[in-house]
């Protein structure tokens, strides 16, 4: 009665115990057929598509561009065509009064030469004639005007338009960067999730069969009850931390499906990767992140915007001459064909808005720029540098880890023939799988720290497709199963 009552616990603990090791490892195979498989270059094309600060960024882009674009023949001809059609009333008076006293006298010798007529008399000339006209005007011509100098002032509107689209073009890269950053912390994230929930699940099993072998020694009498009793807590907490794993797979995957909008689950299939020797020197990286990091090329944007800007100003009172033309193509009637061509001068004296003091602005500005352009001078190759030794740190550490491993998984095998011998305690056994296991998932975890410094390095030289290239070419690779 006591066996039975002791034992029957203890079957459904196995039960429970492999219901849930199975819970952790069957389902995967189930969804593998509705996963979406991506490398880390589709991965990467996939969320530039879809990105929002991505796609944000490249419309204020193009944008930009667009209007760079449109003022590129500012300073050339125009032409129009000019039309009107209405109908005018105007008031006509002529003053006659002139004419009359002009007249008098030359008239009036005639006049009493002539004899009297009776019953005439002789208008008298009025002052003044007023008239009322009305009538309809049509008038059609082509006008043009030509901007022949203006002291460089539109050529300065150009370049600062140039300045505003390469500045856009450079947050637009900034934005990619950064995208691709987040994308392989999440990407290389589920990997090392994957990784680590296998080890754990694999700790388990370890865990199981050691529960396995303490029974039976425990019913030979070879162990005490506590050893046993031990096992069965290590099979409980391998479960616990497996349990941990597999929800921190689950969270990893989810964020990478909703990053890369994709209504099925994501299964990257880039795996972790350490290269064997540095895929690049120290300066190679540094001179790369000078010529071609987004911030720089922000700062020369902004640097062209300020010089064109101060140009701007400091023409404010140059003299302007423009070219007018102008061509009536009014015919018949009492419209006849008419041109004009001509040039026009103008020259500011007194102007309402203070100019030598927008001067002023303009080449504080200038100033801020160019300490801006010194202070990053000196940042991006110190964060090129810190990313590229973090980086190789990172590699030399997986590289060094290999021998911890090998130690580890011959302790435990030495540690499990020694328990069936009598030699080893539960607890000897239980400190060397959690030892293996914790040597494999931070060995896996500092191939995670190479390509994410790999990734950093990449962004901070503006080359983050390269990644999934380097990754090709990578000498260890970090499999689900073995390494």
């Amino acid at each position: 009665m006591d066996s039975e009552g002791k034992v029957k616990p203890i079957t459904l603990r196995i039960f429970m115990l492999a219901g849930a090791v199975a819970a952790l490892l069957g389902p995967a195979p189930a969804m593998a057929g509705d996963d979406v498989a991506l490398d880390y270059g589709q991965a990467l094309r996939r969320l530039n598509e879809r990105s929002g600060a991505v796609q944000g960024a490249d419309l204020d882009y193009r944008a930009r561009q667009l209007q760079a674009q449109a003022l590129r023949r500012i300073d050339g001809p125009d032409l129009r065509l000019n039309g009107f059609a209405g109908r005018v009333s105007t008031s006509l008076s002529v003053d006659t009064s002139r004419i009359t006293q002009a007249l008098e006298p030359g008239l009036a010798p005639v006049l009493e030469l002539l004899p009297p007529v009776p019953g005439l008399s002789l208008p008298e000339i009025p002052d003044t004639i007023e008239s009322n006209r009305v009538f309809n005007v049509r008038s059609l011509g082509l006008g043009s005007v030509w901007p022949l100098y203006t002291g460089g002032r539109l050529q300065a509107l150009k370049d600062v338009a140039a300045g505003r689209a390469d500045e856009a073009g450079a947050a637009l890269q900034s934005a990619r960067d950064e995208a691709a950053l987040q994308l392989a912390q999440r990407y290389f994230g589920v990997q090392l999730a994957r990784k680590a929930s296998r080890l754990r699940a694999g700790a388990v099993t370890v865990a199981q069969e050691h529960q396995q072998m303490a029974r039976k020694l425990e019913r030979t009498g070879l162990i005490a009850k506590v050893e046993r009793l031990k096992a069965d807590v290590a099979v409980d907490n391998a479960v616990r931390e497996a349990a941990r794993a597999a929800s921190d797979l689950e969270v990893a995957e989810l964020a990478l499906r909703r990053m890369l909008a994709e209504e099925r689950q994501v299964a990257p299939a880039t795996p972790l990767f350490v290269h064997e020797r540095a895929v690049g020197s120290l300066a190679s990286f540094v001179d790369a992140a000078l010529a071609s990091n987004a911030a720089w090329k922000q700062i020369e944007a902004r640097r062209a915007q300020a010089a064109a800007s101060l140009k701007l100003q400091g023409q404010a009172f140059s003299p302007t001459v423009i070219g007018v033309a102008n061509y009536n193509l009014n015919r018949g009637g009492t419209a006849r064909a008419n041109w004009l061509v001509g040039v026009a001068l103008s020259v500011p004296l007194v102007d309402r808005v203070d100019r030598s003091r927008l001067g002023a602005a303009a080449r504080l500005e200038q100033q801020r720029v160019e300490v801006a352009a010194e202070q990053a001078g000196r940042d991006i190759p110190t964060l090129a540098e810190s990313q590229w030794r973090a980086m190789d740190d990172a590699r030399q550490r997986y590289v060094a880890m290999a021998s911890t491993i090998e130690l580890a998984q011959e302790t435990l095998r030495l540690a499990q023939v020694s328990f069936k011998n009598g030699q080893a305690t539960t607890a000897d056994v239980n400190d060397a799988s959690l030892n293996l296991t914790k040597a494999e998932i931070e060995r896996a975890q500092a191939a995670y720290d190479y390509v994410l410094a790999l990734a950093r390095l990449l962004g901070t030289t503006g080359t983050p497709e390269r990644l999934a290239e380097l990754a090709r070419s990578a000498h260890y690779v970090v499999e689900l199963e073995k390494e």
